[in-house]
């Protein structure tokens, strides 16, 4: 009869081998090692010569950008250096921009609620809170006057207003119940609240007396500056853009600290900010 052929001896002892192994042991197990993570990436302002933001919201000085990441390795996240809360304009574009995406200011929602252009509402909204802060702490026209210069060094904005304040903030409840109305040239305070159906509010002119309530009713496009000379009682106002060069087309004008202000009083040239209740 044929001879059986019998494995090599080492088949044999592997055999006997991996049977006194426990169950757990001889079970199949797939060994999965860990991939390394790829290191987070970020967006930033690029452009700053001393400092960055980064789409995370740090701001940090340009030497601790990493390159590579193109995140701020360390610095300050939702830093508000140089920035006023009251007005939400600040002195550097990279602090707005990093203080702009701080969750309290909700640039989340903003983004997907602002269109990216106020002329062509089909364009779309903003796509992430760092596209909305880079975009809106850009210097424009809303803070500039005599398009040359800047009503103040804070004119990175990113309020709504996108302008900054350049007086005290009014006293808490000095305009309730009080409106705010933008006279016809050559209209008294008295006229345009009746117009209004309201009734023109003399005490509370002197809280209307500022370039701040000015700018943001009208343009004041060549600037505000507080009239010291000639009449005032027709004051705060906007002078007509069609006036005269001699007048001062397009500037805004306050009344002097302590004066008396009225409602009858108007000019052939410009139009009255006016309070009215």
């Amino acid at each position: 009869s044929a001879r059986v052929a019998m494995p090599p001896l080492w088949v044999a002892l592997l055999v006997l081998w991996a049977a006194a192994l426990p169950p757990a042991a001889r079970a199949r197990h797939l060994l999965i090692r860990d991939m390394p993570e790829e290191p987070s990436t970020c967006s930033n302002t690029v452009q700053g010569a001393h400092f960055v933001a980064d789409s995370a919201g740090y701001h940090c000085p340009r030497e601790h950008l990493n390159h590579r990441t193109g995140c701020c390795a360390g610095g300050r996240q939702y830093s508000c250096e140089g920035c006023s809360e009251v007005d939400q304009c600040c002195s550097e574009y990279e602090a707005c921009v990093s203080c702009c995406m701080d969750p309290k200011h909700g640039a989340s929602a903003k983004a997907s609620a602002v269109a990216r252009s106020r002329r062509v509402r089909s364009g779309g909204s903003w796509d992430s809170p760092f596209a909305f802060c880079t975009n809106m702490c850009r210097s424009h026209g809303m803070s500039t006057v005599h398009e040359n210069a800047y009503i103040s060094a804070r004119h990175h904005c990113f309020s709504e207003l996108g302008r900054p304040f350049v007086s005290d903030p009014l006293p808490f409840g000095a305009l309730d119940g009080v409106a705010l109305a933008v006279s016809q040239v050559d209209q008294s305070c008295d006229d345009a609240c009746r117009d209004a159906g309201r009734a023109c509010s003399a005490p509370h002119l002197h809280h209307a007396n500022s370039c701040d309530r000015l700018r943001e009713h009208v343009g004041c496009e060549a600037g505000c500056g507080v009239q010291r000379d000639g009449s005032s009682g027709e004051l705060p106002a906007y002078v007509s853009g069609s006036a005269p060069k001699a007048n001062l087309p397009a500037m805004c004008h306050v009344a002097p600290p302590g004066t008396q202000l009225g409602c009858a009083a108007k000019h052939k040239l410009s139009q009255r900010l006016c309070t009215c209740v």
